[in-house]
């Protein structure tokens, strides 16, 4: 209620984080890394501008599936292999992975999604979403 008040309307969190390289022209790239039991499954890349990037396992292996979001309109997944790897620093991908299982087990959540954006290679969480398993 007065909190409410001193908020800006139409806040996208977003806009509020950098790229994973510190770029502030494009909408920030997101982790959405599914954690079971405080471990990484795998994680799905929203890139910078909203482009679907692909996923990867807890030790950064490109694992390739359906997209979570129809791209181009289309839900064409042919040339799913041939993506190119996500272009994250190996260390930032790692931190990336810590702070998301981290969030997870201060939480106590068997499974859960941990939204992180790299922001600049400064990690920091978006949103956490309870999903079913």
């Amino acid at each position: 209620p007065v909190l409410d008040k001193s908020l800006r309307p139409a806040v996208i969190v977003e806009e509020l984080a950098v790229t994973w390289d510190g770029r502030r022209d494009l909408l920030a790239d997101e982790a959405f890394c599914f954690v079971a039991w405080g471990r990484i499954c795998i994680c799905g890349i929203m890139g910078p501008g909203g482009v679907w990037a692909g996923y990867f396992t807890r030790d950064g292996t490109p694992f390739f599936g359906q997209t979570m979001h129809k791209e181009s309109g289309s839900r064409d997944n042919s040339k799913a292999a041939h993506r190119a790897p996500i272009p994250w620093p190996i260390d930032l991908r790692q931190e990336v992975v810590a702070l998301a299982e981290k969030t997870a087990v201060a939480l106590a959540a068997d499974f859960i999604r941990v939204d992180v954006f790299p922001n600049g290679g400064r990690p920091v969480v978006a949103e956490v979403s309870i999903v079913s398993g």
